[in-house]
C-alpha cells in the first residue's frame, strides 16, 4: 500500500491551519510572550514609578519597550526609562559614569530569570567597588575574621548609601579611644580622607601641594582642615592669615615673596632679611595707631616710597598733637629725630643717670657741649675721651681718672686707692712723705731703696730662705703692703 505524504494530506493541512490560528491568537492576546525566553522581574522600589510602571513585569507583553533591534540598541532603550542613570552619564557623576562598558546594560543587569529575580543585586557580583572611590582591599573581613557582607556597610535596600556613622560604630567597637580622638580631630566624614586602599595609612604631607614646614608643622590638622572635605582645604596664605593693616594695599597677596614658614617676621625683601627694627633701627611697637587712633600704614611715614623717609613726617605728626612741645624740642635738639628715638622708645622716660650721671661740673654744661651736632648715639663716657690728659702725669697713671679726680673739680686730686701708708718711716702721724721719695722716676713705678739699705747678695739669700725668688724681690709691696717687715700689719 502506498504511504501518503502528511504535508499533502487534508489532515496535515488542517493541523497547520489550526497551529497558525493558535499562534495568531497567542500573539494577539499575549503579544511577544510567545517568543520570551522567560518571565521578567517584578521587583520594584516602593513609591517609585518610571513611565507609569512600577516594575518590568508591568509591560512584559510590550517587548518593544526594551527591544527594537532594527532601529536602536538595548542601552538606549534602557536610558529612555532610567533617566537618572542617563543624568549620571551626562554629568559624568555617579557610579554608572565610571563604568567602561556602561552601554552593555545586560552584562550587569540580566533579565528573563523570573518574577523574583533582582537585576540590581545581580550586578553586585560583577561590580568593581573601586569605581565608587572606595576600594574593598581592606574591607574583606570583619575584626573577628568573618566575611564582610555588603549589608554591613550598606544599610539601605539598593546599596546606594553608606552612612559615616556606620564606619564610626564599627571601628569604635574595636578601637574606642583611637576613634574618639580621630572623630574629634578630623570630623565624621570618613571618606574625605579614606579610600579603603588606604591612602592615609602612611600619609606624607610633603607629597601634597602644601608641604608642612617650620611653623606649619606645629599646627594641628584641624587648624587648617576645619571642614570634613580635606581635599578642598585652602592653601593660599591670605585664606588663613589676615593681611596686616600696616601694609594693606601696598603689596600683592603673594606673601611668599617676602615671608616664609619660619615666621612672619623677619621678612625677606629683595632677597635681604628685613625687620623694620633691625634693618632701620626704628621699632614700630609704638607706631601702630596715630593720635586719632587710625591705623598707621607704611605709606603713612613713607609718603614718597618705601625706600625713602623724611624726618619732617615725624615733626608734622607729633607737632599736630603738641605744637608747643615740638617747637621747643626741635629748637633744642634739631630735626634728626632718629638720632635719639628708636620707636621703643628708649627716650620716652629718659633719665641721664642711666647713661652718664650729670653731677658736679657736668651738671652745668649744655647738652650740645657733649652731643656735637645733636649726635646722641655713641657719645663718649670716659674722661680721657673729652679731657686731654695733663702732661704732668701723661703716661704715668693710666686712664682711670676717677681714681684721683671727681666731677666737682679736676684739682685738687685725691688719691683714693693708695694702700701703702704715706707717713711711712717719718715721725708724727700727720707728716707725709713726698711722692718722689718712693716714685723718683714716675708715679707708676716705685722703689724702697731710697730709704732702705740694699745689699743684693744678703737680700737675695734672706728672701730665698722665705721662698721668694730673685725675680720677685723688686715687688716689695706685694709682701709688705703696709710697710711692716712681717707683712700686712705690725701686730
Amino acid at each position: 500500500m502506498k504511504r501518503l505524504n502528511p504535508f499533502g494530506s487534508l489532515v496535515g493541512f488542517l493541523l497547520t491551519i489550526l497551529l497558525l490560528i493558535g499562534l495568531g491568537v497567542s500573539l494577539l492576546v499575549n503579544r511577544g510572550l510567545a517568543f520570551s525566553p522567560g518571565a521578567v522581574t517584578s521587583i520594584n522600589k516602593e513609591g517609585v514609578t518610571l513611565q507609569g510602571y512600577t516594575s518590568h513585569a508591568d509591560f512584559e507583553k510590550r517587548c518593544g519597550f526594551c527591544h527594537d533591534p532594527l532601529r536602536t540598541d538595548l542601552a538606549t532603550k534602557c536610558l529612555e526609562c532610567h533617566s537618572e542613570i542617563n543624568q549620571q552619564l551626562q554629568t559624568k557623576q555617579g557610579i554608572h559614569s565610571k563604568i567602561d562598558n556602561v552601554n552593555q546594560c545586560a552584562e550587569c543587569h540580566p533579565e528573563h530569570h523570573g518574577r523574583d529575580f533582582n537585576p540590581t543585586q545581580a550586578a553586585y557580583q560583577l561590580f568593581d567597588h573601586s569605581t565608587t572611590g572606595f576600594s574593598l582591599n581592606w574591607h574583606q573581613e570583619n575584626y573577628d575574621a568573618s566575611p564582610l557582607q555588603c549589608t554591613a556597610c550598606h544599610k539601605d535596600e539598593d546599596f546606594s548609601i553608606v552612612g559615616d556613622q556606620t564606619c564610626i560604630e564599627c571601628h569604635t567597637e574595636y578601637a574606642p579611644e583611637l576613634m574618639n580622638n580621630h572623630v574629634r580631630d578630623f570630623g565624621a566624614f570618613c571618606r574625605g580622607c579614606h579610600d579603603g586602599v588606604d591612602r592615609m595609612q602612611e600619609f606624607d604631607h610633603s607629597l601634597t601641594d602644601f608641604a608642612l614646614e617650620a611653623k606649619h608643622a606645629q599646627v594641628e590638622c584641624t587648624g587648617c582642615h576645619s571642614s570634613a572635605e580635606v581635599s578642598q582645604t585652602v592653601s593660599a596664605c591670605v585664606d588663613c592669615h589676615e593681611e596686616p593693616a600696616m601694609h594693606k594695599g601696598l603689596f600683592d597677596q603673594n606673601c611668599v615673596t617676602c615671608h616664609t614658614p619660619e615666621g612672619w617676621s623677619p621678612a625677606v625683601l629683595e632677597n635681604q632679611i628685613f625687620s623694620h627694627e633691625q634693618s632701620t633701627g626704628f621699632s614700630l611697637v609704638r607706631h601702630q595707631l596715630d593720635y586719632l587712633n587710625n591705623e598707621i600704614t607704611c605709606n603713612t611715614c613713607h609718603m614718597t616710597g618705601l625706600d625713602s623717609f623724611d624726618n619732617q613726617t615725624c615733626v608734622d605728626c607729633h607737632g599736630f598733637n603738641d605744637q608747643v612741645f615740638m617747637t621747643e624740642h626741635i629748637t633744642q635738639f634739631g630735626t634728626e629725630c632718629m638720632n635719639c628715638h628708636d620707636g621703643v622708645d628708649r627716650l620716652s622716660n629718659f633719665d641721664h643717670r642711666n647713661f652718664f650721671p650729670l653731677d658736679g661740673v657736668h651738671a652745668t654744661i649744655q647738652c650740645a657741649d657733649c652731643h656735637i651736632d645733636n649726635e646722641f648715639k655713641n657719645t663718649p663716657t670716659q674722661c680721657y675721651q673729652c679731657h686731654q690728659e695733663p702732661e704732668i702725669h701723661a703716661g704715668l697713671f693710666g686712664l682711670e681718672c676717677e681714681y684721683c679726680h671727681s666731677t666737682q673739680a679736676w684739682s685738687p686730686a685725691s688719691l683714693e686707692q693708695h694702700i701703702f701708708p704715706l707717713n711711712h718711716g717719718v715721725e708724727g702721724q700727720n707728716t707725709l712723705l713726698s711722692c718722689d721719695t718712693c716714685h723718683p722716676t714716675n708715679y707708676i713705678e716705685y722703689t724702697c731703696y731710697t730709704c732702705h739699705e740694699h745689699t743684693p747678695d744678703e737680700m737675695r739669700e734672706k728672701h730665698l730662705e722665705e721662698g721668694i725668688s730673685e725675680q720677685e724681690l723688686p715687688a716689695c709691696a706685694d709682701c709688705h703692703p703696709y710697710g711692716f717687715e712681717e707683712g700686712g700689719s705690725d701686730d
